[in-house]
C-alpha cells in the first residue's frame, strides 16, 4: 500500500479500478490534491470520491492503460 509519505514525490497518482469507499486508500486522492498531485481514476465505473480526481477515464484497465505507457 502506499505511503502517504510516497505522495511527496509523486508527480501523478493513478488509481486504477477501486470503488472509492475504501479507506485509507481512498483518502490518498485528498492528500495528493492538496500536494497539487494530479490525478487519474481508471475503471469500469466512477469511483464513489470521483469528484476528488481531476481525470476519470472509464473503461477496463487492459483496455485504457496502454495509451498511458505507449
Amino acid at each position: 500500500m502506499l505511503d502517504d509519505a510516497e505522495l511527496d514525490r509523486a508527480t501523478v497518482v493513478l488509481v486504477i479500478g477501486t470503488s472509492g469507499s475504501v479507506y485509507p486508500a481512498a483518502g490518498f486522492v485528498n492528500i495528493a490534491n492538496r500536494r497539487g498531485v494530479r490525478t487519474v481514476y481508471v475503471g469500469p465505473e466512477e469511483p464513489l470520491n470521483a469528484h476528488a480526481f481531476n481525470d476519470i477515464v472509464l473503461g477496463t484497465a487492459a483496455g485504457a492503460l496502454p495509451g498511458f505507457v505507449g
